[in-house]
């Protein structure tokens, strides 16, 4: 009831990352999905699938990106999952920047 109140004071046009949040949910509502998964690096996919209110929890997986200055290297991301934890909702966590060069380079 809640996704409907919501879809219809968004209005139209939607956007895009708004229009695949809501449908998201209501495909999650209509196979009674038990946990919704949202990969994201910045949060805001996992916030706007979170403001349609599912009724199974969102667990938002916050990848981490290298970032550099010219002068030091770092990992952006625990920021972003720290933010996403006063939001209804949604259970954010924080991906292993090092699982994805693993994967990489056994691959090859």
């Amino acid at each position: 009831m809640y996704f409907k109140k919501t879809a219809k004071h968004v209005g139209e046009p939607m956007s895009h990352l708004e229009s695949i949040a809501s449908s998201a949910v209501r495909a999650a509502i209509k196979v009674k999905a038990s946990v919704i998964i949202c990969f994201t690096s910045s949060g805001r996919a996992a916030r706007l699938i979170a403001k349609y209110r599912p009724t199974m929890p969102a667990l938002s997986v916050v990848i981490p990106r290298l970032k550099t200055n010219q002068l030091k290297w770092s990992f952006s991301g625990a920021f972003e999952a720290r933010k996403s934890l006063i939001v209804r909702g949604l259970f954010p966590m924080l991906a292993d920047p090092r699982h994805a060069a693993e994967s990489t380079s056994a691959t090859k």
